[in-house]
């Protein structure tokens, strides 16, 4: 309210000087200016109040402004003051009088009216006490701004403040909800800021209050529940109101809440009985009522005009709390328990022998149940039971255990035996605060389903590579079936032909089965087939397949698999042999023994032998490193083996020198690969010679005489030994035809056809004959014209060692012999001696030579190993005696044999 005073102040009773200030205020406009235009810089400025009390001393709280124009100054108040019964009030009528009597009544501000008689909403009348009772509410703030705050306010919410001549001191029609805009004069900054704030709380948080209290479940409830009140606390303007303190008032059985202050967000209260019957909760909130308290004269009346004016006495706010009271209450009648079970079977899926058990959530249980709970396995079924399938003939367990309160529990474990589904019913016995409960028959939750059990296999054949023969068997190992029994049905597949030599990525469709069987066994393990011998090469591969039972599954492991699939292959035999002699003579029998390694006990293998021969040897006498290809076969044959171990060939008779070697083969059989020695081989290679000539024996082709000069090697005579090898002979004849004429003995008679030599170039040619030895002289021919060749060495067609043939190089009468023109061979001329059986053997005569027939012949000429030499030998160096002629030396032709 505002007052002006244009003279100086005239002194009043104490007790009428507010009403005079009231009224100053009242008449008091700081500028006289048309609405809207904008005041003097000299309007209004605050002072000190107690410059306002020396006028009144019955101001409260408020701000004092001085006010100057050109027709004078005065001051004004704006605030709060004190009725003569000492309560402190708000004036409300712009420019009415202050003077208030003492008499003055009471009133509510219910259907409130300005002093232009134009109603006040009753959404602004609440928000105006919402101000007062919460700032106001013991008479004042206590605080100068912000009971001038208070009064601004107030002022614009009753919409008078327009001076007759139509200046706005105050904005009129201050609504909920809008901003306090600032009045023409001294009142800003702090007052105004405090305005807003206080009139924005005023808006959202006015009287009067509404209490709800409310929940989710309605009607009765079950022992043991419980059950959730949300209290808010609501304005007039719907607006969650916090810091309200809410009371209860509680009848029934249960524990009434303590009392609670609202918040911005929804108070929960939680209810939970201790007994059946019912109960009853009443809430009680206080807050600001949609009213206030005024002071009003019996006489005050608005005038109607359109502006404020001074016709009639003030009107004041009275500066207390009005405050209601927001009611409201919640009942329920209370039954016996019926506790909520949650049930989960601890394993959707397991196999047969398993264990499970079940987990009970129960909730709704009141304090002190204490109860046995049965809990009931029921099954197999073949299918997701239904409500209705747990009868007592599917009953497949039950256990029981404690339960004493809500919370989760786990039943003892129950074993399923077969396949098929399992389900779980809780039954809880009733008591006099809880009715029986039990769970309905094949809940999805509840139930478990058996399945049979999966084997695994895994296999190994017991060798990935093998030889035809060897026994085959596969190891199995199962899993996945614990100690179920099942039968593992197996085949072996084959033979198929590798590829490439590998077994890998065949097509095992078409296979045969070489042998399949079964095995009965108990549970998981490692199991062997029986063993399957491999007859013939290829690819073998194992299959299994676990035959379904009712606690297992099919199971396959299908032919190929790298770990039991094999390559038979056949056995390689390893042959070696050694020949009975490497040094034999002519005459004599010679065989091979033949080694056998790599076959199987059960292996038969034929043992194909040749023996090959004779070759001439090399240059040393040596049969080392020779060609063997196209070599003669003197003899063949074979024999047969069953498994490792040495046999021997027949032995076969040799009449011929040279090289002999023995080759074998081994034809592939089934289980066997072919195998060969080849020939040549020293250890399987004979070199045969003649044997040796027993002496060195003389050679009488004409009777002589003469020194022993020229002999070549050393001799002794009389039969004594000589110095020589084992293939030459080691003792020597005494010559008894030096001066005598030899005879061949009358069995010589019988002749030994030899063949015919010639020496073309000497014009020599005569026919040959086998002769021997005669009592130390070799027996030539006594035909001057026939040659003796000496058995004991080489014949025309063998290839080494000496031949000596012999013949007379005339006769007594001086006749020529078959040799008389000997002595004109040399060097390089050519021999030929054609065999008995027409074979040709050719010479070239390679040395000449003569011995004293006094000293003998060197036993070289007679040896048996070596290249094929041919020794022609007859008498030479004609002596004349007394008596006749002889001859002195052996003459000696060598001429070496030539292909």
């Amino acid at each position: 309210m505002s007052l002006s005073r244009l003279a100086r102040p005239v002194a009043r009773p104490v007790t009428h000087a507010a009403l005079a200030l009231c009224l100053l205020l009242g008449a008091l406009v700081l500028v006289l200016l048309p609405p809207g235009r904008t005041p003097a810089a000299e309007a209004a400025t605050r002072v000190a109040k107690g410059a306002c009390r020396s006028i009144d001393p019955n101001l409260v709280n408020g701000a004092c402004l001085r006010w100057s124009t050109g027709r004078g100054s005065g001051l004004t108040w704006i605030g709060t003051y004190r009725a003569p019964d000492g309560r402190v009030f708000f004036c409300i009528d712009f420019l009415y009088d202050s003077r208030l009597p003492r008499s003055a009544p009471t009133v509510g501000t219910d259907r409130l009216v300005n002093q232009l008689g134009e109603r006040v909403g009753d959404a602004e009348v609440a928000a105006l006490n919402q101000v007062i009772s919460t700032w106001a509410g013991d008479g004042s703030t206590g605080s100068d701004d912000r009971d001038a705050a208070i009064a601004l306010v107030i002022r614009e919410v009753m919409g008078d403040g327009v001076r007759p001549g139509g200046a706005v001191v105050y904005p009129q029609g201050l609504h909920v909800g809008e901003h306090v805009r600032p009045p023409i004069g001294g009142l800003g900054g702090p007052i105004l800021r405090l305005a807003q704030e206080m009139w924005s709380q005023a808006s959202r948080f006015r009287g009067p209050y509404e209490l709800r209290m409310e929940s989710r479940n309605q009607g009765p409830m079950r022992l043991g529940r419980t059950r959730t009140y949300r209290v808010r606390v609501l304005s007039a303007a719907g607006v969650r109101v916090p810091g309200v303190e809410v009371r209860f008032v509680c009848t029934g059985p249960i524990r009434c809440p303590r009392p609670v202050r609202s918040n911005a967000h929804r108070t929960k209260l939680r209810i939970k009985p201790h007994d059946v019957g019912r109960y009853r909760i009443r809430a009680n909130a206080f807050g600001p009522a949609a009213d206030g308290l005024l002071y009003r004269a019996r006489s005050w009346r608005p005038h109607g005009g359109r502006t404020a004016r001074p016709a009639g006495v003030q009107r004041g706010w009275i500066a207390q709390e009005s405050r209601t009271t927001a009611v409201v209450q919640a009942s329920a009648k209370i039954r016996k328990a019926r506790p909520e079970v949650v049930t989960r079977t601890s394993e959707a899926v397991v196999t047969p022998g398993a264990e499970i058990h079940d987990v009970v959530m129960v909730t709704g249980l009141p304090e002190g149940y204490d109860a046995q709970v049965t809990a009931t396995l029921f099954g197999p079924f073949a299918d997701q039971p239904g409500a209705e399938d747990c009868t007592p003939s599917a009953r497949a367990g039950s256990v029981t255990f404690a339960v004493s309160d809500n919370g989760t529990s786990t039943t003892p474990p129950v074993v399923v035996p077969a396949v098929g589904f399992y389900t779980w019913v809780e039954s809880f016995p009733g008591d006099d605060d809880t009715v029986p409960v039990t769970t309905r028959c094949g809940i999805v939750e509840e139930t478990t389903r058996v399945i049979p059990f999966t084997p695994t296999i895994r296999t190994t054949a017991s060798q990935q590579r093998a030889l035809v023969g060897d026994a085959l068997h596969d190891r199995v190992v199962l899993g996945g079936i614990g100690e179920s029994p099942v039968t593992i049905e197996w085949a072996l597949h084959g033979p198929r032909a590798p590829r490439d030599g590998s077994c890998d990525d065949l097509a095992w469709g078409r296979a045969g089965i070489v042998a399949s069987g079964g095995l009965a066994v108990l549970g998981d393990g490692s199991y062997r087939t029986p063993s399957t011998t491999l007859s013939a090469t290829g690819c073998y591969t194992y299959s299994q397949r676990v035959a379904p039972t009712a606690l297992t599954s099919e199971a396959v492991s299908p032919p190929g698999l790298e770990t039991e699939t094999a390559l038979a292959v056949r056995r390689t035999p390893r042959v070696s042999t050694v020949a009975s002699d490497q040094h034999a003579l002519t005459g004599e029998r010679i065989s091979d023994t033949v080694r056998l390694r790599g076959l199987g006990a059960d292996d038969r293998v034929t043992v194909r032998w040749w023996l090959h021969g004779p070759l001439a040897p090399r240059g040393n006498g040596s049969c080392d490193g020779l060609d063997w290809r196209g070599a003669p076969v003197v003899d063949r044959g074979e024999l047969l083996a069953r498994g490792n171990g040495t046999r021997e060939t027949r032995s076969t008779l040799l009449e011929v020198a040279g090289c002999y070697t023995y080759r074998e083969r081994l034809p592939a059989t089934s289980s066997t690969d072919a195998a060969a020695t080849r020939p040549g081989i020293p250890v399987e290679t004979a070199l045969l010679t003649r044997p040796v000539t027993p002496y060195v024996p003389e050679v009488p082709s004409g009777p002589t005489s003469g020194d022993l000069r020229g002999l070549g090697s050393a001799a002794l005579l009389g039969g004594e030994a000589v110095q020589g090898e084992a293939t030459v002979p080691t003792r020597r004849a005494r010559p008894h035809y030096l001066h005598r004429t030899y005879r061949a003995p009358v069995s010589s008679a019988r002749r030994l056809p030899a063949g015919r030599l010639s020496i073309p170039s000497a014009g020599i040619g005569a026919p040959v004959d086998g002769v021997g030895l005669d009592r130390g002289a070799m027996a030539i021919p006594d035909d001057r014209r026939r040659l003796g060749w000496l058995t004991t060495t080489s014949s025309a067609g063998e290839l080494l060692g000496a031949s000596v043939v012999s013949g007379h190089v005339s006769d007594r009468h001086e006749r020529p012999g078959a040799l008389w023109r000997l002595r004109k061979v040399r060097i390089g001329d050519v021999v030929a001696w054609t065999a008995a059986d027409g074979s040709a053997h050719r010479f070239v005569v390679r040395r000449v030579q003569r011995f004293a027939r006094t000293r003998g012949l060197p036993a070289e000429l007679f040896r048996t190993d070596g290249p094929h030499v041919l020794h022609l030998v007859t008498c030479t160096t004609r002596r004349r005696t007394v008596g006749g002629f002889h001859y002195a030396d052996n003459l000696v032709v060598t001429a070496v044999e030539v292909t």
